[in-house]
């Protein structure tokens, strides 16, 4: 009997194909894997830039080898770290 091996990346996303058909809570967006080329799009950054914030531990991730994973969860995070909240005081624009 033949048995395929599936690498922890392959792994990884079974592990959250199942969780995202299978939860009934939280939106599926929550379960979103993000690769380094992915999340450097999403957040408009250049690779040092990531390593930077991966290494002093502002952005979480998964590392599998030398490939390292973000969950939708760890950019969440991140973004709610460094949000500024609303101050305006007048419910009028400045003019443009």
């Amino acid at each position: 009997m033949l048995q395929k091996t599936l690498s922890d990346g392959e792994v990884l996303r079974k592990i959250l194909t199942l969780l995202e058909s299978s939860s009934s809570g939280p939106p599926q967006s929550r379960f979103r894997v993000y690769s380094n080329a992915e999340i450097k799009e999403l957040l408009k950054i250049k690779d040092r830039y990531l390593k930077k914030l991966r290494d002093n531990g502002f952005l979480g991730y998964s590392r599998e080898g030398d490939k390292y994973w973000y969950t939708q969860e760890d950019v969440d995070r991140f973004l709610r770290r460094f949000h500024f909240k609303d101050f305006a005081t007048s419910d009028s624009l400045p003019p443009y």
